[in-house]
């Protein structure tokens, strides 16, 4: 059992393990301090490879119908504190009610860049993503129209 405040269920590869329902537990559990601390390096790429994979897996297709979008996540933090603007980025394509990852580049429609810690508390439904963009913890640019809608499309943490 995890104690609160602490990350050590982000140590290893476990978090590929976890359900949505643990996985949003446990963030809600761990300081922002402790998840900034651990989300670096190897961590870093395992959480978000996880985020990304299980994305088209929270998308409510019914809700989704109609919408079409290219989205670019950039998450911030890819070169360590050498390099803290460097940024990893992933592309999901939302189209007839699917969601697909693409190879990152080209045209998006939206644009999203945030720093992995954000990132993780948004997607599992521990922080609104209004108030991410409130604190300047997350920017948006691009289509704000369908950007507002994302939040209805997915499922935010455990259903």
């Amino acid at each position: 059992m995890t104690e609160r405040g602490s990350a050590g269920w982000l140590e290893s590869e476990g978090v590929a393990a976890l359900d949505a329902s643990e996985l949003a537990r446990l963030v809600d559990r761990t300081s922002e301090r402790e998840l900034r601390h651990r989300l670096i390096g190897g961590v870093r790429e395992i959480a978000l490879r996880e985020i990304f994979r299980r994305m088209p897996e929270y998308l409510r297709p019914a809700r989704a119908a109609g919408f079409e979008a290219v989205i670019s996540w950039q998450i911030t933090g890819a070169g360590g504190s050498a390099r803290p603007e460097a940024v990893t980025e992933y592309c999901l394509h939302i189209h007839d009610g699917h969601c697909t990852l693409k190879p990152p580049g080209g045209a998006a429609d939206i644009s999203i860049r945030t720093d992995p810690t954000t990132l993780l508390r948004v997607v599992t439904g521990n922080e609104d993503p209004i108030t991410a963009v409130l604190k300047q913890h997350l920017t948006v640019q691009g289509d704000l129209a369908r950007a507002a809608r994302l939040t209805k499309l997915f499922a935010a943490g455990p259903s």
